[in-house]
């Protein structure tokens, strides 16, 4: 046993007592303070060698001025968005425990929200994804009764404050400090919520303000048309696919930050999501490697499972989700997306861009009504059109339509 670890409870207690009032100084932030130094890193008699290895690194993490920093913007922000001292608390609202309780329902509900969305394939962008940030909003509000100049309805003051919120709590030192402290007390670690607030943030920006679901966008989607565009698209693009040498795979494209080799990842990817989904069993495996070592072979593949998972389980005629999105605009987006990714791979392989003549103009046009009235903001998955040069191509434009610079 390590001599952090004979460390009496009290000797343990001052360490944490001595960090959170050397962080927090000069910050008035009663209620955040007092939870903090709460949490006390009580051992057990017997402690495991797990138990013993997080108080270790406990230990060390509360010495790192990373730490102290995320803290004390924690109670800074604590500080600004409490009740001022001497303030009444508001009518109807709940006592100290009562908040706590509403603010757990919340954040749990704002977790499963977010990883369902992300396992669901929802773009934060989307336009599918206002009802649920709605949704999220209208469960937070009541819990800011007691802070200073609360929201009193869903609009850009109420959206705003809830995306500082979450982007002031997305601290991971924080994180990591609370895992240990709950392996070191043996409590159930509390759950991640890197993926679902990165989500729910980049959701916030995207839909700053309410508005109605435009489900004309919905309208309109001929499954035929869709699963022949489909086709002639994955043809096109597949034929650039087998064309690319092991020596491209690290070339950099006009995705932002992605090789050859990561776009091609994230093409398998949207045929394997939106097979999943015709299979009632969306992935969660995004970050995975879904390339292997032969990118050509994994494209084909995902191409095949993709057809027949939307010709043999009804996707094109069935409906999706809580808002009922139909599934031929789901594969109508997969289309899309690898139609303007193709125009990538062609643009960083030297390839002619003219992909798809047959259904590009249709593509186009389906990429305008899809994602027409979705807001182009930091977090969605395209930035602001750009203007295509005249005599552009359809693919040209459909491109500088989803924000690239068109050639």
């Amino acid at each position: 046993m390590t001599e952090l670890a004979r460390l009496s409870a009290r000797e343990r207690r001052r360490i944490i007592t001595d960090f959170v009032e050397d962080a927090l100084d000069g910050v008035h932030a009663p209620a955040y303070r007092s939870g903090l130094l709460a949490a006390v890193p009580d051992l057990p008699d017997d402690p495991t060698p797990e138990q013993i290895g997080a108080w270790t690194e406990l230990a060390a993490l509360v010495r790192e001025p990373e730490l102290r920093a995320a803290l004390r913007r924690l109670a800074e922000f604590s500080a600004r968005t409490g009740r001022a001292a001497g303030e009444a608390p508001a009518a109807g609202e709940t006592d100290p425990a009562g908040r706590e309780q509403d603010a757990v329902r919340v954040a749990e509900l704002m977790r499963l929200r977010g990883e369902e969305a992300v396992t669901a394939g929802l773009a934060p962008d989307s336009p599918a994804a206002e009802p649920l940030v709605a949704e999220l909003v209208a469960a937070w509000l009541p819990t800011q009764a007691g802070i200073a100049d609360p929201p009193a309805e869903d609009g850009p003051q109420a959206r705003g404050r809830l995306l500082e919120q979450l982007e002031t709590a997305a601290e991971p030192a924080v994180e990591r400090y609370w895992q240990l402290l709950c392996t070191v007390t043996g409590r159930p670690a509390p759950p991640r919520w890197d993926t679902a607030g990165t989500w729910t943030a980049a959701a916030l920006r995207a839909h700053p303000r309410p508005y109605e679901l435009d489900r004309s966008a919905f309208d309109g989607t001929d499954p035929d048309r869709v699963m022949h565009a489909y086709v002639q698209v994955t043809r096109d693009v597949g034929a650039l696919v087998a064309a690319v040498r092991p020596e491209d795979l690290g070339l950099p494209t006009p995705c932002a930050g992605w090789s050859v080799r990561q776009l091609l990842d994230h093409m398998v990817w949207e045929n394997l999501m939106a097979t999943s989904i015709a299979e009632d069993a969306p992935r969660g495996d995004h970050a995975a490697d879904h390339l292997g070592d032969d990118h050509r072979a994994a494209f084909a593949d995902s191409v095949r499972a993709a057809v027949a998972a939307f010709t043999g389980s009804g996707m094109l005629q069935r409906t999706y989700g809580p808002y009922e999105a139909p599934g031929a605009m789901i594969v109508q987006q997969v289309v899309v997306e690898l139609l303007a990714h193709g125009w990538d791979l062609a643009l960083a392989t030297g390839a002619p861009t003219g992909l798809a003549p047959e259904v590009a103009e249709e593509t186009l046009a389906a990429a305008r009504r899809i994602y027409g009235s979705a807001p182009r903001t930091e977090g969605s998955s395209f930035a602001r059109e750009r203007p295509a040069p005249p005599g552009a191509g359809a693919v040209d434009r459909l491109a500088a339509y989803l924000g690239r610079d068109p050639v």
